[in-house]
């Protein structure tokens, strides 16, 4: 069944012909390797891999009988540091995007693959067992799907959003007995293995497979071997039911790779060619167990070269979320979903980013004529994306000219493409693809797919150019498949077979073909007289839908808005059968499905809104009966959760659109109620409650911001209320822990800070042995060594116990066996992890938040009374007040005083400790942590994403550099060696210190200050002419501005766009008269011999900075 997902096409004729009287070069029953076929095998097939996987030396005549493995392996050899993916840093676009090389790639492919056979074994010869894999949405699915082609296995990639009967059925058609999935998808796998007896394994992490040098894992096959070997099972949709294995071969993806050879049409060439020939970097963001995603890939980047960036794993696809991703990454082109890409047209930021797009792809369903036009008419290049699970790719090609933007051009002949009229002269016509070359080799993937067959219909309907050959516009499914502008898919036969079977209703049909979600219209047996006889004819045949909604896919619900009644004057159009003629009635009543959404957009399809704004309590009801009665979610509290309580996203638009109707006679001065009161809203107030607090806001003229603090200082108390209950009591007679050969526990060692620590603790006679504890099966043993090694330190970890960890979790997740050792063995501990996104609200940090209180559970059950130190943030304390003072070193209960969610979460985990050491009697230090430089040694650098280090790099590409820096002026930065050394001696790991003495409160930062001039002065002597000068804040502010709203914007050259809006609050605290945050040091000073021998950043340190960054 096709799948709308990935569409591209081409064909210039209708009738099906020989392939060969287009490409004598595509795919050949044989593969001639003229004069070495005397040769040994083994040499032979090295020669013709040589030639097969080198794109720049290869004959033409190879494309086509190249194997993926090959190709994979050949560019590592050629080009090892050629990108593989650009990937983001973090959950957060902002802090930058990196690129795994392909020398990094075939590592991870080669660990895998060993890892596979070692657990599963050598396979019988072309057996291709199956393993099923399911992970976070990232670059592991290529590295897994490589590696068991490698493995002699095939990989099957069961979607975390099946049922668990689709789930099974997947994986007992298959005969998966083995199941490799990523720490993420622990609940997603669960009721599969409660059901299905099978081998489990969890997969390392992204970094660790990256960080992998294993040994090279041999692959001997040639194309002629290959050709029918599995690559991967894909599944289709299970629109219609469930969904069905297709196992895709090597001979599909060769099929593709042939198709580069295609003739040009109309000055048009194949899709793949002219992406690579237009663009640097293509984004992609969509789910990669899907076809679109691995056909993508496989096909678009390994065999065609298009370098391609994904966004963060498993973050959701919103129009925020895509234009943060396409602008951090750099990316000048992108493929989105039609719903997320019409959202992100009707932004002017969008709009702009959407303008310097050399295309845009959109895949997954139609997007509306209206936006797609307007994009058109700005000379936004539109490519629209169609293919199947069974069939990949179709002979089409690139779309020139905007204007035609919803036309595929297809090459009919290529690809064996038959247009067939579906109900006479003039009606839209199905693709059937048609074999060729009986007895050869398939030149159409589909019949790698299906070998039997001799002709295959997609369903998928079409409408050609009144004009231009070889275009087709797409008209939909034949078989009545509803494809909505997500992607998402509903087959309408079940609800409305239900309906129809009702006494007064004649006919029923469900539409949304490019809708957001769909509508009903109902064609009575006798049609009302007025309003109010429509309207209860609706609730009389509402009880049944809702009936059928309950056994309906969410996407597929039907809202009480979204039903209207047929015209008396247009009954729907029937066969000679007495069946629907959808297309028809689709066309009839193609007015009406416009008002009908239109009407149930505004928010008042089902009578005025009424909201009752008396009190937060009263609106919180009011938005509860809303949600009830006009959206269907029944039982909701004002507190509830909207998306535990599984509200979708069409719902919340829905919401959005009742509310703006709730509010629109409401008087909201300099209030843009569209933009004020939108789906993002709702899901930053995703309550009742909240968002009764968050619209009494607007109508009262109050400050949103006021009231998110206030909300945070809420979750906090909750938070802190929840994590220091049940603390374990004070424990008598525990010895005290040891100063010389010490156990030492510190978390996080694969972070910058974590690796000086270390790097300190095994150079320390004092310490016997360190407990690096990371996330990752082995502990971050794979990373450790890269991540010291840049920045010069040590490699020797004979000290070193590597473990793996989850601290969210009871036992912070390790074996009981290993929890217990460390227990009897440890003498301190530090606590450096910690997620660092200033995006996220403090709710977002309660994972780590829960690790404070495990970590406390834990040093309450050691053997010795073990401290703890934890390294807190400024952000803890950025709302202190009195600037006139420094901040003293002690705890603040005051939860008003942390700033982002950020250092909300941080001051939580310092008051955990604050009551673990006054209710279970432990000894706690609290190190809030300044700004940290860069490295005082050679090697390493200050991490070029922060401020100061992108400051610097946007004032060698804008040749200015300001000369004052607000509220950011004082320079009381330590060196990362510094921060490092201080944190180890208040915890007394490397200094002696009682144990009694380690307790309250420490300030890592430097108590001799510098000033930024002075700064800004030694970096222009530094670089010399490249600063031409330095400048006002204002001044820089504005060019700063300039170059960010100009076309050819470079986020590499010039990062501090990236950083607009932290620089835009530089000049507000300037102009606010803000001053800096000082933190005060004379107790830090007083057990720190580090901080006392401290010097104020110098403007040489400054310069050594400038060295490393290499800018």
């Amino acid at each position: 069944m096709a799948a709308f997902f990935y569409n591209k096409f081409a064909a210039p004729f209708r009738r099906p012909g020989d392939i060969w009287a287009v490409s004598k070069t595509m795919l050949a029953p044989q593969v001639n390797l003229g004069p070495q076929s005397g040769l040994d095998p083994a040499l032979r097939r090295h020669r013709a891999t040589s030639d097969l996987s080198s794109r720049g030396q290869s004959p033409a005549n190879r494309y086509g009988h190249r194997l993926l493995v090959d190709v994979v392996e050949g560019t590592a050899k050629r080009d090892p540091t050629r990108a593989f993916v650009h990937h983001p840093k973090t959950s957060n676009p902002a802090d930058g995007f990196v690129q795994v090389t392909y020398r990094e790639a075939v590592n991870a492919i080669n660990h895998l693959a060993h890892l596979i056979t070692k657990e599963l074994g050598v396979p019988a010869k072309n057996s291709f067992p199956t393993i099923c894999y399911i992970g976070s949405q990232d670059i592991r699915y290529i590295f897994f799907l490589v590696a068991c082609v490698k493995a002699g296995y095939k990989a099957l990639f069961n979607s975390p959003r099946n049922s668990l009967e689709a789930a099974l059925s997947l994986l007992q058609a298959t005969d998966c007995h083995a199941l490799f999935y990523a720490e993420s998808q622990q609940k997603t796998v669960e009721p599969w293995l409660q059901n299905r007896q099978m081998k489990h394994f969890v997969i390392d992490a992204t970094d660790n497979l990256l960080a992998s040098e294993p040994e090279p894992f041999p692959y001997s096959k040639t194309f002629e071997e290959a050709v029918w070997d599995p690559v991967v099972v894909l599944h289709t949709s299970g629109s219609t039911g469930i969904p069905k294995p297709i196992v895709v071969r090597q001979g599909s993806l060769a099929v593709a790779d042939a198709y580069r050879n295609l003739p040009e049409i109309g000055g048009a060439r194949f899709f793949f060619d002219e992406y690579k020939k237009r663009t640097n970097l293509y984004f992609r963001h969509m789910p990669l167990f899907h076809a679109a995603s691995v056909y993508g890939f496989l096909c678009g980047h390994i065999f065609y070269g298009i370098p391609m960036a994904f966004g963060c794993p498993d973050s959701p696809l919103t129009a925020e979320h895509v234009m943060e991703c396409i602008k951090y990454s750099g990316s000048d082109s992108c493929m989105l979903p039609p719903s997320v890409l019409e959202e992100v047209a009707n932004s002017a930021e969008g709009l702009a980013l959407l303008e310097k797009m050399s295309f845009v792809t959109f895949g997954g369903g139609p997007v509306a004529p209206a936006i797609g036009n307007a994009l058109a008419q700005r000379g936004i290049l539109l490519q629209s994306a169609i293919g199947s699970t069974e069939q990949y790719p179709y002979a089409m090609y690139f779309q020139p000219k905007p204007a035609n933007w919803q036309y595929f051009i297809f090459n009919a002949d290529a690809m064996g493409g038959d247009f067939r009229p579906i109900d006479g002269p003039g009606s839209p016509e199905e693709l059937v693809i048609v074999r060729k070359g009986h007895g050869q080799l398939p030149s159409q993937s589909v019949f790698f797919t299906f070998p039997d067959k001799t002709e295959w219909s997609t369903n998928d309907i079409f409408m050609p150019h009144p004009e231009l050959p070889s275009h087709w516009t797409y008209k939909g499914r034949i078989d009545n498949i509803i494809v909505f502008s997500n992607g998402e898919k509903l087959n309408p036969a079940t609800i409305e077979d239900t309906i129809n079977g009702l006494p007064k209703i004649k006919g029923a049909m469900v539409v949304g073909q490019g809708r957001f979600q769909p509508a009903l219209i109902l064609e009575p047996c006798v049609s009302p007289k007025s309003d109010e006889e429509a309207a209860e004819l609706i609730n009389e045949v509402w009880p049944v839908i809702e009936l059928v909604n309950k056994e309906t896919v969410a996407h597929g619900r039907i809202s009480k808005d979204f039903i209207g009644l047929s015209r008396p004057d247009a009954p729907f159009p029937r066969s000679a059968k007495g069946s629907l003629q959808r297309a028809l009635a689709m066309e009839m009543y193609n007015d009406d499905i416009d008002v009908l959404y239109e009407r149930a957009l505004s928010g008042e399809a089902g009578g005025p809104v009424t909201l009752d704004l008396s009190s937060e309590k009263a609106l919180a009801n009011s938005i509860v009966q809303l949600v009830d009665s006009r959206i269907g979610v029944s039982g909701l509290a004002p507190e509830t959760d909207y998306f535990d309580a599984g509200i979708d996203s069409a719902q919340v638009i829905r919401i959005a659109s009742m509310l703006r109707a709730g509010l629109k006679h409401v008087p909201l001065p300099n209030v843009d109620l569209q933009e004020a009161v939108s789906p993002k809203q709702i899901y930053a107030n995703n309550s009742s409650q909240m968002l009764a607090g968050y619209l009494l806001s607007l109508v009262s003229g109050e400050s949103a911001s006021g009231q998110e603090q206030a909300r945070e200082m809420k979750v906090m108390e909750e938070l802190l209320a929840k994590y220091t209950q049940n603390l374990p009591g004070p424990a008598a007679g525990k010895p005290k822990p040891n100063d010389e050969g010490q156990t030492v526990v510190l978390t996080g060692t694969t972070g910058s800070l974590g690796a000086y620590m270390l790097d300190m603790l095994c150079a320390s006679p004092r310490v016997k042995k360190i407990v690096a504890m990371n996330r990752g099966a082995d502990g971050g043993r794979s990373r450790q060594a890269g991540v010291s090694s840049d920045r010069g330190l040590g490699t020797d970890f004979s000290k070193v116990q590597f473990v793996g960890v989850d601290v969210s979790k009871p036992s912070l997740g390790m074996e009981e066996k290993e929890y217990e050792q460390v227990l009897s063995e440890v003498d301190r501990v530090i606590h450096n992890a910690w997620s660092v996104n200033f995006n996220l609200n403090v709710r977002s940090f309660e994972p780590q938040i829960r690790g404070v209180r495990h970590l406390v559970d834990m040093v309450a059950a050691a053997a010795k009374q073990a401290p703890i130190a934890f390294l807190s943030s400024v952000g803890s304390v950025g709302g202190w007040q009195h600037k006139e003072l420094a901040v003293p070193e002690h705890t603040f209960e005051d939860l008003s005083m942390p700033v982002m969610g950020y250092g909300r979460s941080k001051a939580l985990g310092s008051l955990i400790l604050d009551a673990a050491a006054a209710q279970s009697g432990l000894h706690t230090a609290v190190v809030r942590v300044g700004q940290v430089g860069g490295p005082r040694g050679e090697k390493g650098c200050w991490n070029k994403p922060e401020y100061f280090p992108s400051l610097v790099a946007s004032g060698l590409h804008l040749g200015v550099l300001p000369n004052d820096l607000g509220p950011r002026q004082r320079v009381d930065w330590l060196t990362m060696e510094e921060v490092a050394s201080t944190i180890l001696e208040i915890v007394g790991a490397t200094t002696q210190v009682k144990v009694d003495d380690i307790s309250g409160y420490y300030h890592a930062s430097n108590p001799n200050e510098a000033s930024w001039p002075d700064m800004a002065q030694a970096i222009k002597d530094y670089y010399g002419g490249r600063i031409k000068n330095l400048v006002s804040l204002e001044e820089w502010q504005d060019i700063l501005e300039k170059s960010a709203a100009a076309e050819d914007a470079d986020l590499e050259l010039n990062p501090s766009i990236k950083l607009l809006e932290s620089h835009r609050d530089v000049i507000k605290g300037k102009r606010a008269g803000i001053k800096p945050t000082v933190l005060a040091t004379e107790r830090t000073i007083k057990v720190s011999p580090t901080m006392r021998a401290s010097k104020a950043i110098t403007p040489s340190m400054m310069q050594h900075w400038c060295k490393q960054w290499h800018y």
